[in-house]
C-alpha cells in the first residue's frame, strides 16, 4: 500500500501519548467480537493489548505491517464496517481507522479507530474471514 496515499494516518495530535485500548464500540455481532475467541486467543489477545500500551501512538505506527497499524482505505469494506460502529462525535470530520495483527502470523486481526490517545475496537477477526 502507498502510505503517500493512505487517508487514515494517526492524529499527530497525540502521537506522544501512550496507546490506551477501549472496547466502548465492540460489535455485539458474535462473529466479531470477543465472545468468539477461546481461551488461547483471549490470552493471546491480552498479552498483545499489554505489550501495545507500553508503546506511544508514535511508535505503534511505525512498526512494520506485520507488527503494527495497517490503516484502512476509504471506501473499503473494512472502513465501512469500522465506521458503522464509530460512536465519535467527530467521525464525519477525521477517521483514522486501522486494524493490526494479534500474531505476526495472522492469527487473527483486530480492528478499529483512533479517538484521541484511545483505539477503540470495532471487531476482532480470529478466523479472517473479513476482507483485507
Amino acid at each position: 500500500m502507498d502510505e503517500s496515499q493512505t487517508p487514515t494516518k494517526i492524529d499527530l495530535q497525540y502521537a506522544e501519548e501512550k496507546v490506551c485500548f477501549s472496547i466502548c464500540d465492540c460489535s455485539l455481532d458474535k462473529k466479531y467480537s470477543f465472545w468468539c475467541l477461546n481461551r488461547e486467543q483471549a490470552k493471546e489477545f491480552l498479552d498483545r493489548l499489554r505489550h501495545i500500551e507500553k508503546l506511544n501512538w508514535k511508535q505503534f505506527a511505525s512498526m512494520s505491517r506485520e507488527n503494527g497499524l495497517t490503516p484502512e482505505k476509504s471506501g473499503s469494506s473494512n472502513f465501512d464496517l469500522i465506521h458503522g460502529q464509530n460512536s465519535s462525535e467527530s467521525r464525519f470530520f477525521e477517521q483514522h481507522y486501522f486494524h493490526f495483527r494479534v500474531e505476526q502470523k495472522g492469527v487473527f486481526r483486530v480492528f478499529g479507530y483512533q479517538r484521541r490517545q484511545f483505539f477503540c475496537i470495532t471487531h476482532i477477526d480470529p478466523n479472517g474471514k473479513i476482507n483485507h
